[in-house]
């Protein structure tokens, strides 16, 4: 009997929602390919072994949150760093499902429920990342899991108001970009009638962890912060363009004004990281020395407003281009393709697998799978212009919706295209252009198209009805 039923409801589930099926088959597949290919995991050398290393010791990064170590201390039980990829591939496939079931429970065809789920499924960019020991993944799934108790009910409740601060505050411990996302889902609440105590549980829910971890890191580090690098990646971002004749220089800022004509000057990844960076003359990672490369940050900023404005925005407009490809300033692209052969050094990712303790960790690459990977990346990837169209779909059907009604479609949609972007020009603003930055948008605006597909649609059939009636009338 329990047979028939399983086989009976595994036939209903392709015969409903068959088009999903298939997609999530297919990721299924890709990343059993790529955790086979790249056998136990992929490390990207600094990030990947500082989270293992203070997953393992207890103790808050100077440079990263500790949020995504917290999720590695709960994997240690494996001897094997495989169950790593394996639980995030694990997760990235629950992303699919999760904003396909949301999609659906929102009123979406099951077509336009799997367009939203298909890229976070099918992206060779996501599926790599899975397979690295990087916080991408698990930051990922908070955020969707905050979109979902935002989005899920009619009326935000209390208990989910605290659930949704909750999440973004985690969010916020595991990748530091996400410290603006709540101001916008703040903002949701009150466009959604949400006041007095369920405002304030939702900002308790949001602040509490972040304050308990920033007492945590002050007791270790002596300053009251989450992370003692935004003022020295802050420098690096504007050093490309900085004249320092249009500001006032201190002696000791002296090292930081480059003698170089702004086009021929390097990119962030050079004043951030190359050992001949002016940056490794002074103390690193503290908050003194952060706060020293802040305060001359932000003259330049204020002196050239328009260059820096520019900046920021080119690079944003570049995560919208049809093609991947990173220009000489950029961070390194092939640091998030699947390698194949030789790797050049540059790209952080050929170093030996370490463990959690630090021990070197054997390899195991198996050359068919790893070049079919790389050969279906090359097109199997999230095109930039479909992203920009999914935040435009957002913003038109916000603007449409307020006249017919549909207040909650109209917020949604903002709600989303605006964690997106805030996800693009936060890092585009601070540190450098990296594509891993694009990865987590890929739950929100695709969920943006496809809500704002879905309203225009019921626009569009609303409209229908009403002239209809109106010829009715006339007759």
């Amino acid at each position: 009997m329990l047979w028939r039923a399983t086989r009976h409801a595994t036939g209903e589930l392709r015969a409903r929602h068959r088009l999903f099926v298939v997609l999530f088959v297919t990721g299924t597949i890709l990343r059993l390919a790529a955790l086979f290919a790249y056998w136990p995991a992929l490390e990207f050398y600094g990030d990947s072994y500082s989270y293992m290393w203070y997953s393992r010791i207890l103790r808050p990064d100077s440079v990263r949150p500790f949020g995504y170590s917290a999720f590695l201390r709960l994997l240690t039980w494996s001897p094997s760093l495989a169950v790593i990829p394996a639980v995030q591939h694990l997760l990235g496939l629950g992303l699919g499902f999760a904003l396909y079931y949301l999609s659906l429970r929102r009123g979406l065809s099951r077509g336009l429920s799997s367009a939203a789920a298909a890229p976070v499924l099918l992206d060779a960019y996501q599926v790599n990342i899975e397979q690295m020991v990087m916080a991408e993944t698990v930051f990922s799934v908070l955020l969707t899991a905050a979109i979902m108790v935002l989005l899920w009910h009619p009326r935000p409740t209390l208990t989910r108001c605290a659930g949704a601060g909750l999440l973004l505050g985690a969010a916020t411990l595991t990748r530091s970009v996400a410290l603006v996302l709540p101001v916008l889902a703040g903002l949701y609440l009150l466009a959604r009638s949400a006041r007095g105590r369920r405002l304030v549980a939702f900002g308790l829910g949001c602040t509490l962890p972040l304050l308990a971890y920033a007492a945590w890191f002050a007791c270790v580090y002596g300053n009251f912060a989450l992370q003692n690098v935004d003022g020295l990646f802050l420098w690096g971002r504007v050093a490309q363009f900085a004249d320092c004749s249009r500001i006032e220089v201190k002696p000791r800022e002296i090292p930081l004004c480059s003698p170089h004509p702004p086009g021929e000057r390097p990119g962030p990844n050079y004043y951030d990281w190359d050992p001949n960076s002016p940056r490794f003359g002074f103390a690193t990672f503290d908050a003194d020395t952060t706060a020293f490369f802040r305060d001359f940050a932000f003259k330049v900023i204020e002196a050239q407003p328009a260059a820096y404005g520019r900046m920021v925005a080119g690079d944003v407009l570049h995560f919208f281009a049809a093609s991947r490809r990173a220009y000489p300033r950029d961070w390194y692209l092939a640091s998030w393709q699947f390698p194949t052969g030789g790797v050049d050094p540059h790209w952080q990712i050929d170093h030996a697998l370490n463990s959690y303790d630090g021990n070197v960790v054997p390899r195991r690459y198996d050359p068919v799978l790893g070049g079919l990977l790389r050969g279906y990346q090359s097109f199997g990837f999230t095109p930039g212009p479909l992203l920009g169209g999914c935040a435009l779909l957002g913003v038109l059907a916000s603007m449409i919706a307020s006249g017919y009604g549909r207040a909650r479609l109209r917020h949604d949609c903002l709600l989303l295209v605006g964690m997106g972007l805030v996800l693009l020009v936060i890092p585009c603003a601070t540190a450098t252009f990296d594509y891993r930055y694009l990865l987590p948008t890929l739950v929100c605006l695709p969920l943006a198209g496809a809500f704002g597909l879905h309203q225009l649609r019921l626009v569009r059939m609303q409209t229908r009805v009403l002239r209809t009636k109106e010829r009715s009338a006339t007759k």
